[in-house]
């Protein structure tokens, strides 16, 4: 049996006390918060500019980025036991260098990652490989990754070129280019596979394209610019964040029309957003004011705030309890 689902199943019928994980990119460190109390529990040293985080599936390993900045670019990945609060080893990429976009790749052992210096991606086991395999882009700025849930593929949003890449997953291999709008960054996948969504900042709007045929389906202008997508766990809503604007919107599915307008505190600059995996809570990282908002998807009301770093950005969520001393 897969080990990561043996350790899921062991968490079946517990009750935990769950962890959010934060990248703080602008002091190289990594909050973990106690979801039950809100209570920033510790602040640990990561490799500089942790943008993105994913959890393993059993939710006891964080995978933190180390991507880019002035006089800088990373090339690793760096692995936290979730619990203990520790960093426990480091994963180097080689020569693939600008690590941002992360997602676990469903059903396997597996990650992958945007390389956006070296306009490609890597796809390795974190916990045991040091080089894994790449894929060329060769696109400007890949930067943010989204993963279809059958795993058979993922879609690289490339910034610089305006478009999206699509990786076949199963054999390794690009698939194709598709043009999106200018400033292609923000990019997600409906929960049954069918539709890709992906944000233009330049443009200021949203796309969606039929998954199977790569055509254009929908867009929608945005007042803000989108800088990040993700569709609610049961496929009926998508949020939308706006940094220039400090407002999430949630629009319908369906009709594509806005039913909500959340706004957050003026300078806030929200950017990543989480949906909890039952998708009754909407986490919201508040770059510039060192926050994380909890939304309530039910009322899509702010329930509470919760401090983390400077620069807290990347969200990454566990199940687990930490340890406290």
């Amino acid at each position: 049996m897969h080990r990561f689902l043996i350790a899921a199943l062991a968490l079946v019928g517990t009750a935990h006390a769950e962890t959010l994980i934060v990248g703080n990119k602008a002091e190289h460190t990594v909050s973990f918060i106690d979801l039950a109390t809100g209570e920033e529990v510790a602040r640990r040293e990561t490799g500089k500019h942790p943008h993105e985080i994913v959890t393993t599936p059993d939710g006891k390993t964080a995978v933190v980025v180390s991507y880019r900045g002035p006089d800088y670019t990373g090339n690793s990945l760096h692995l936290f036991d979730v619990a203990g609060m520790i960093r426990t080893d480091v994963t180097s990429l080689g020569s693939a260098r600008g690590p941002h976009g992360l997602k676990w790749i469903p059903g396997t052992d597996k990650v992958i990652v945007t390389t956006e210096a070296t306009q490609n991606v890597v796809i390795l086991d974190p916990l045991d490989e040091r080089t894994g395999r790449r894929v060329a882009t060769d696109q400007q700025g890949s930067h943010m990754v989204a993963v279809a849930p059958d795993a058979g593929r993922a879609y690289v949003a490339n910034i610089g070129s305006g478009s999206f890449t699509v990786i076949d997953l199963k054999r390794n291999r690009k698939v194709t280019d598709v043009k999106a709008g200018d400033g292609t960054e923000a990019i997600a996948v409906t929960p049954d596979g069918s539709t890709i969504l992906v944000g233009n900042n330049g443009s200021k709007s949203v796309m969606l394209f039929d998954a199977m045929t790569l055509q254009q389906t929908a867009a929608f202008d945005t007042p803000g610019v989108p800088i990040r997508v993700e569709v609610h766990p049961d496929g009926e809503s998508l949020a939308v964040s706006h940094f220039d604007i400090a407002e999430v919107h949630i629009y319908d599915m369906a009709s594509l029309d806005r039913t909500a307008t959340i706004k957050l505190a003026e300078n806030s600059l929200p950017v990543t957003m989480l949906y909890g995996p039952e998708g009754k809570r909407l986490w919201v990282a508040a770059t510039r004011e060192q926050m994380i908002y909890e939304i309530d998807t039910s009322t899509n009301e702010i329930t509470r705030k919760m401090k983390a770093g400077e620069g807290s950005d990347g969200l990454g969520y566990s199940p687990i309890t930490l340890e406290r001393g």
